[in-house]
């Protein structure tokens, strides 16, 4: 007996027709044979399941991480380049301001003169926005040589009068290099070092929580495994 010939026509992955030995009919339920309507059935499912695993395989490829290089290790390096930038020059302006302080003699001195600085608008140069006060400061160095220092600690109202004796702190090879003795200017030295260290501190510690938050999701993403 020669061997049955099934065929199932598809139209938009939609079963339109099934022939049996070159016979057309328009759905299962018209084929007579009901041998041949469960052969043509099991066809049927058969393409239908493997139409599934085709599409879910696509599935799984889609959701694959691709090449392109995640926005997180384009960012990170960069924050971390700039702590680093900012600790190193912390660093560096607190080793200079040890090392000046090491360095400085005192001597008193006195307030000669107060000079007067005016703050005038970039828009309009005859109008005056502010005013800054200036010492001028005379102290005999540790070479014997009396000098007049202007200071470039200026304040308004001013902090200090003529005739003020103060106490005067500057580097023996570089005299004209000098400060008064005070909590300002002794905070004044510190600021380079602090705004850039606590910068430094704050990049570092972006970069530290965004890698442990990134490692957390990591660790909590689900893995799909298809058998």
């Amino acid at each position: 007996m020669a061997k049955k010939k099934y065929s199932i026509n598809w139209e938009d992955d939609t079963a339109v027709s099934f022939e049996v030995n070159g016979r057309e009919y328009k759905s299962l339920e018209d084929v007579p044979n009901e041998d041949d309507r469960l052969k043509l059935e099991a066809m049927l499912v058969s393409a239908e399941d493997a139409e599934f695993e085709a599409a879910f395989e696509k599935m799984g490829t889609d959701t694959q991480p691709t090449n392109e290089t995640p926005i997180e290790n384009i960012i990170l390096p960069i924050f971390a380049g700039v702590a680093a930038l900012m600790l190193l020059i912390a660093g560096i302006a607190s080793f200079n301001n040890i090392a000046k302080v090491n360095r400085e003699e005192s001597a008193p001195g006195r307030v000669v003169e107060m000079m007067v600085r005016l703050e005038y608008d970039e828009e309009d140069r005859d109008r005056v926005i502010g005013e800054a006060y200036y010492p001028v400061v005379e102290f005999v160095a540790q070479d014997g040589k009396r000098r007049n220092v202007q200071l470039g600690e200026g304040s308004f109202p001013p902090a200090y009068e003529v005739g003020d004796e103060v106490t005067i702190l500057y580097e023996p090879e570089h005299p004209l290099d000098a400060r008064i003795k005070s909590f300002g200017s002794s905070a004044g030295m510190w600021i380079l070092p602090g705004i850039t260290g606590v910068l430094g501190i704050s990049f570092l510690g972006a970069v530290l929580a965004v890698r442990k938050v990134i490692g957390s999701s990591e660790s909590a993403s689900p893995t799909i495994q298809s058998g």
